[in-house]
């Protein structure tokens, strides 16, 4: 169980530190409003990820079962990790920090919730996800509730993180930062494309 915690722990990291709207929008609503405004909109965005787990994971069972799964399941996990590996490679993020008018703790959390739901990249994350944990890794139910756990437990604690230190982390988020940033995510995702390809190439 501590392990599958571990796992989602770092996934949740992960998933924090690919760059996108919600990470601009966390920075500039704390620097302008205060940790607080931060908080809501972490808050939202783990609300909204939950969202995103239970329908990808129930969707999971989409894939075929029988002999053949594990190899359709690694096949398609690597593909999508290469395309976001190339994808962010070739990416030329623009560092782009929204003003932050509104205070209301509905409506921070409600821009959170919104902001990752509306990213589609997260919904298919989160089912290649489901789909590796159980038809390839065979998780039991309390292992994927605690990868789960682990996985919601990072993506929030890093979002406290970049709020508590937002303004900080602002003076370093450069064109340049963003870009090698994006390389080396590539080339982790490319890289960890291989490793589930691995054992189908050496089984055959």
């Amino acid at each position: 169980m501590v392990a599958a915690y571990f796992n989602g722990l770092i996934t949740g990291f992960t998933l924090s530190i690919m760059l996108g709207t919600v990470f601009f929008c966390l920075i500039q609503n704390s620097i302008d409003n205060g940790f607080k405004s931060g908080y809501f909109i972490a808050t939202g965005v783990i609300v909204s990820d939950l969202l995103l787990i239970v329908v990808s994971y129930f969707n999971s069972n989409l894939f075929p079962s029988g002999g053949k799964t594990e190899i359709i399941a690694r096949s398609c996990g690597a593909l999508i990790l290469i395309v976001m590996g190339i994808s962010n490679i070739r990416s030329k993020k623009k560092v782009l920090f929204p003003i932050a008018y509104n205070t209301n703790p509905f409506v921070l959390a409600l821009k959170g919730f919104m902001l990752n739901l509306l990213n589609p990249a997260n919904y298919i994350n989160w089912l290649a996800i489901s789909v590796m944990l159980v038809n390839v890794a065979h998780y039991e139910k309390t292992e994927i509730y605690f990868f789960y756990g682990g996985a919601l437990s990072g993506i929030f604690i890093t979002e406290i993180l970049i709020a508590y230190f937002a303004s900080l982390l602002k003076k370093y988020i450069t064109e340049k930062f963003l870009r090698r940033l994006d390389v080396i995510l590539g080339i982790v995702f490319v890289v960890f494309a291989f490793m589930l390809l691995k054992p189908l190439v050496f089984a055959s």
